[in-house]
């Protein structure tokens, strides 16, 4: 498991919900919990991000988006530090333009988020050629029901809340 392992990664930090300008939220169940600032959940997290697989990266954010729907700015962190947002009256595009990661497999990352809520609608993933997908939809179908997977032109894992684009 991605998140849910041995190494007691604390994965509140991933699903606070997003500061929007000019709406007041109180929904927060503990705004003031900070637990994961205490420990080296954040560190570890990134870590994985950096030095896992592409398949254990790919069914590891189905696991995150399956526990809830992650912080833009939080699931960005974990891919890399440059990041910029491109913003118009109809769509939010939230992309990491640096991506940190040991077999450079993925080149930029987008997420387009709604305008009002800022969740994640579709996490674009743009890729190296050559990584395997028929493997990865294997393992997708193995692990987790329910998803719909797609495999023309673009590999497209989406589910009630989400989708995951991986293109070349």
């Amino acid at each position: 498991m991605f998140i849910n392992n041995d190494e007691g990664i604390n994965t509140k930090f991933l699903y606070r919900k997003p500061v929007i300008i000019g709406v007041l939220d109180d929904s927060d169940n503990d705004p003031f919990d900070m637990s994961w600032m205490v420990d080296n959940s954040w560190e570890l997290l990134k870590a994985k991000f950096l030095k896992s697989s592409f398949n254990d990266l790919v069914l590891g954010l189905v696991e995150i988006f399956g526990v809830g729907q992650p912080n833009y700015s939080s699931l960005g962190e974990m891919f890399g530090e440059e990041t910029k947002i491109e913003n118009d009256n109809e769509k939010i595009v939230y992309i990491v333009t640096n991506v940190e990661r040991n077999f450079n497999d993925i080149v930029r990352v987008e997420m387009y988020l709604d305008p009002i809520n800022r969740n994640i609608k579709d996490l674009l993933l743009y890729t190296r050629e050559g990584l395997d997908m028929l493997t990865l939809k294997e393992l997708l179908n193995d692990k987790y029901e329910g998803l719909s997977i797609e495999l023309n032109g673009q590999f497209i894992i989406a589910d009630r809340d989400y989708r995951i684009i991986i293109t070349i």
